[in-house]
């Protein structure tokens, strides 16, 4: 008599194996936002560092351009996000500015007081349960700060200030 598997064990070790795909897929997922996030928050880093070198040689912050959406600009120049961060003479702060890959997320958002002092830098992560993001701990992203006509949950402030939830400086 030949020994074979029933079709009841072939059914059942497909199911197992169907689960352990689910697991794995959404555990990739996640690691991907995680990922994003990760990648979105040292392109902040990045341009908060170009704009402390900017703040070293003129005293002042780049302009906010808000016709444009929350982007930099230099004597009047906007510099989109993926562009050159350079000064009027043509000095380089930064080759090209980093700009959100997700076409489901707003654009980064860069914002400045009024006298051009301090500066913010704006993101929306994918990661809704991010500690930077999730500040309540209810496991959904807390959308609190407004640049340039878009809500943001992750900001990335100048050293010398802080921000209320709103996105203004205090």
């Amino acid at each position: 008599m030949k020994k074979a598997f029933t079709l009841v064990e072939l059914l059942v070790v497909i199911a197992i194996m169907g689960i352990l795909t689910m697991i794995t897929v959404s555990q990739f997922q996640t690691a991907k936002r995680k990922a994003n996030d990760v990648a979105r928050k040292g392109d902040l880093n990045a341009v908060a560092k170009a704009l402390q070198m900017y703040y070293t040689d003129y005293s002042v912050m780049p302009e906010m351009d808000n016709v444009a959406g929350g982007q930099i600009a230099v004597g009047g120049v906007t510099k989109a996000w993926g562009a050159e961060f350079n000064d009027a003479s043509g000095y380089v702060y930064m080759k090209t500015l980093p700009r959100e890959n997700n076409d489901a997320l707003p654009a980064y958002c860069y914002k400045t007081d009024a006298n051009k002092k301090f500066y913010a830098l704006f993101a929306m992560l994918e990661n809704g349960v991010d500690s930077q993001c999730d500040r309540n701990n209810d496991g959904m992203a807390d959308v609190t700060y407004r640049c340039g006509g878009n809500l943001y949950c992750f900001a990335y402030v100048s050293p010398n200030t802080s921000l209320n939830t709103d996105g203004s400086f205090k």
